[in-house]
């Protein structure tokens, strides 16, 4: 009989220790990855065992309290899974990317796997209900201090996270001009406590779903500000054709590094043979950061105007109103300081994917899924589309953004850690940059094969948010937003179909003859309407490219510069901070 309960009880003990290690597997499997072990313990492994204490100390009955951990026990293969295939933890992105996904998408994205995931929560349901039962037979119970001192650690961690935090506020203070919405959104809650415990698990889906809230409730504020904005946009001229209108926005390309403009490497092979195409060589972006450039182009928002949000609505509302069926595809984040202004202008979509489970931080999935996904909504077969796309393109790493077989131009530090300020790596950086664009050629021509074969009046704009600097001739400079003339020089190009030529042909003699006019990316709004014979109040056909009424104006940069007129100094074509005109 003795022998008997030393048994059961050894048994509970084991199933206990095997509950706890599968709630804290994640935090192994990042050990075992070549996390620092000090870093990994005090940050990773303590505060999550230090949770599943709290959890279990819920009850003092053990067979009880264990059942606390079964949501914890659940989700751990789904944090393991993500992080062998992403290399990065579940965050606020990951949480939005699953709000976003609805029950289509998610039996495709499980697809193979129901027979496995199945599985799997069984042996967890059976092991969590065997060790409820031997909990049970051996009456486990905490010790008399047992969950005092469980209780009183968690206290004193909650006290060093509070310190960290006011730490935190003071170093790094918040701007008192900074709206609430921009104040919401351009930090996280606990900004402090998230960098520190990013990789615990699972404090790190409570610490991403508070940012993640708290994000889509800012959200959700904005927009109710613009709710009943009307462009009382319509399309007046009937056009008996199907229609799709398509709206590109790049990210990172610079214009010197097209082949369709003069490049002598091969870094648009597909796109330099498209008849119907034609390229802007000379487009100006009037910012050169993506969560400010990109509501530029997508709305009228100024360039001057340096708040967050804007009043309007963006495009994609003007042609929903004029009958068009929208939808808005991503391979960028749907949240967070870089994106949210460009989301909250996404979600006026009658459609919205995002398609990225790790956004830019990591290599993810690349532009190609994009092809697809056009071809999913083209196959829906509506008489009137508009469908914006913003890709990754060549967003820093250089490396990440393309799959291997378009590893051309070598050595590009592909598959190694590329650094984007080391001058000493400035060959990497170029090749790869030249090889994640040509990577964009085939995604581009994918788009534009989908599009050709449905036999509509057709258009594809695309032009990227800004440009780069590479270490240029000289130049101590790479990366973006330091206020040199390539930072500001983007690439862009306009496809569109026989069709299009046919029905606008005035139109289409205006695009080829601004092919090397001055342009602005801000110029996009107007533009895209007006391609499509939208029609609004107010309209503005001298900011239309498309239109024989455009007339280029002055292009000032959002610092108040005149780009053309104003001075360059150095090897990096540095321009002026602000413009000293009164």
């Amino acid at each position: 009989m003795i022998h008997a309960l030393i048994r059961t009880r050894r048994l509970a003990w084991l199933c206990l220790f095997l509950v706890v290690m599968l709630c804290v597997t994640p935090q192994l499997y990042l050990l075992w990855q070549g996390k620092a072990i000090t870093h990994w313990f005090k940050f990773g492994l303590f505060p999550a065992l230090l949770l599943v204490a709290l959890l279990l100390s819920l009850s003092d009955k053990l067979h009880k309290s264990i059942w606390a951990l079964l949501p914890l026990a659940l989700l751990a293969p789904q944090e393991l899974f993500y992080l062998s295939h992403y290399q990065k933890p579940t965050d606020a992105h990951a949480m939005a990317i699953i709000a976003e996904t609805d029950l289509a998408e998610a039996a495709g994205y499980l697809s193979g796997l129901g027979g496995l995931l199945t599985s799997v929560v069984i042996g967890i349901l059976l092991l969590f209900a065997l060790t409820a039962a031997q909990l049970k037979v051996v009456n486990s119970r905490w010790s008399r201090y047992g969950r005092k001192v469980v209780w009183g650690a968690t206290v004193l961690g909650l006290i060093w996270v509070a310190d960290q935090e006011r730490w935190y506020a003071n170093q790094y203070p918040i701007e008192q001009k900074a709206t609430a919405e921009e104040t919401a959104l351009s930090r996280r809650p606990l900004p402090q406590s998230y960098n520190l415990f990013y990789q615990s698990y699972p404090l790190n889906l409570l610490l991403s779903f508070a940012e993640y809230q708290k994000q889509q409730w800012t959200l959700e504020a904005v927009a109710a500000k613009s709710k009943d904005f009307k462009f009382n946009a319509g399309q007046p001229e009937l056009i008996g054709e199907r229609q799709i209108y398509v709206l590109v926005i790049g990210e990172t390309v610079r214009p010197d590094h097209l082949q369709l403009n003069g490049y002598t490497r091969e870094t648009t092979p597909k796109l330099s043979k498209e008849r119907q195409l034609v390229s802007f060589k000379d487009m100006v972006s009037p910012w050169a950061w993506t969560r400010m450039s990109v509501p530029v182009i997508v709305s009228r928002k100024p360039a001057s105007d340096h708040s967050y949000y804007f009043a309007e609505k963006s495009l994609v509302a003007a042609f929903k109103e004029a009958g068009f069926y929208t939808s808005w595809l991503s391979t960028q984040s749907p949240l967070g300081v870089h994106d949210s202004s460009v989301a909250l202008h996404a979600s006026e979509a009658d459609e919205v994917s995002y398609l990225n489970p790790v956004g830019y931080r990591k290599e993810g999935v690349y532009d190609g899924v994009l092809i697809d996904a056009v071809a999913n909504i083209v196959k829906q077969n509506r008489q009137k589309q508009l469908i914006v796309i913003h890709t990754l393109g060549s967003h820093f790493s250089y490396p990440d953004r393309y799959p291997m077989e378009f590893d051309r131009f070598k050595p590009s530090g592909k598959g190694e850690k590329l650094a984007m300020h080391d001058p000493a790596q400035r060959e990497m950086l170029v090749n790869a940059y030249d090889n994640s664009i040509r990577y964009t050629d085939f995604v581009l021509s994918g788009m534009i094969k989908q599009l050709d074969q449905q036999g509509a009046v057709s258009s594809l704009l695309y032009l990227s948010d800004h440009g780069e600097n590479l270490f240029d001739q000289g130049c101590d400079k790479s990366g973006h937003g330091h206020n040199t003339e390539r930072d500001y020089r983007v690439g862009a190009f306009w496809w569109r179909s026989s069709l299009f030529d046919k029905t606008y042909p005035l139109k289409t003699a205006a695009m080829k003859a601004a092919a090397t006019k001055p342009l602005l990316t801000s110029y996009t709004f107007d533009t895209m309407l007006d391609l499509a014979g939208v029609r609004y109040v107010g309209e503005r056909l001298t900011q239309s490219y498309a239109s024989p009424q455009f007339t280029p104006a002055p292009r000032l940069l959002a610092n108040g510069v005149d780009f053309d007129r104003a001075p360059r100094s150095g090897a990096c074509l540095a321009l002026p901070e602000k413009s000293t005109k009164k």
